[in-house]
């Protein structure tokens, strides 16, 4: 009886964390005065929560300096080990360079990364943004150039992610120079399609040793420029 109990209450936990949502929500502000962006981590219906609120310029700094060091055993007993850097581009160049691994890490990693698109929720979008210069007739350019990229680029989007859109505002301001931005969204994952997608990843990584294929700057030299 204890044993049957004891089962259950296994197989009970195990859906409970597969089923475990675990959300993003990104607040993000920028104003002629401040540059907020404030991230909350939350699972548990919201009973587990971790919040940072920064400058965004702190932020960047911070994610300049932040690795993911990792290291993943392979059945012919070799091992892998790395680290994902998370560096910004100082130079032209060099941004071109890391477009460059970016795209081969795509095409590496691409049914992974498929997944997560799929399984990934983003909710509540919502961007709010008023610009203007001392001409009216840039201001007014700038502000329907500027609506159109986005909209197309959400659209885009759209294709491959479960994307809700709240609302979309560009509002001119005429004769002032004005860039005020707020962005707000709620990125919701379930538990296990994190463990499914990390599971899909060491398994390329595995089909890339055993079948000899090798990429430009692929595993061994590519992550270490990020």
């Amino acid at each position: 009886m204890y044993f049957l109990l004891a089962i259950v209450m296994f197989i009970t936990a195990i859906f409970f964390l597969y089923h475990l949502h675990i959300k993003l929500k990104i607040d993000y502000k920028k104003t002629n005065n401040s540059d907020i962006i404030i991230l909350i981590i939350s699972m548990v219906f919201g009973i587990i929560k971790y919040r940072i609120e920064l400058p965004f310029l702190d932020f960047v700094k911070r994610m300049n300096n932040f690795a993911i060091r990792y290291r993943i055993r392979f059945k012919s007993s070799n091992e892998m080990r790395n680290q994902l850097k998370f560096r910004r581009a100082e130079r032209m160049s060099e941004f071109f360079s890391k477009f460059d691994d970016l795209i081969d890490c795509y095409y590496i990693n691409k049914n992974t990364i498929s997944y997560f698109s799929k399984k990934t929720h983003i909710n509540n979008f919502s961007l709010n943004a008023s610009l203007g210069f001392d001409d009216a007739y840039i201001t007014g350019i700038s502000c329907g150039v500027l609506y159109v990229v986005v909209i197309n680029f959400l659209a885009f989007l759209k294709r491959d992610i479960n994307l809700q859109i709240q609302y979309i505002k560009f509002e001119p301001v005429f004769n002032k120079e004005v860039f005020d931005l707020k962005l707000n969204c709620i990125i919701d994952i379930k538990l296990g399609h994190i463990i499914i997608g990390i599971k899909k990843l060491i398994k390329t990584s595995r089909g890339s040793e055993i079948s000899g294929a090798t990429y430009p700057g692929s595993y061994e030299n590519n992550y270490g420029k990020y």
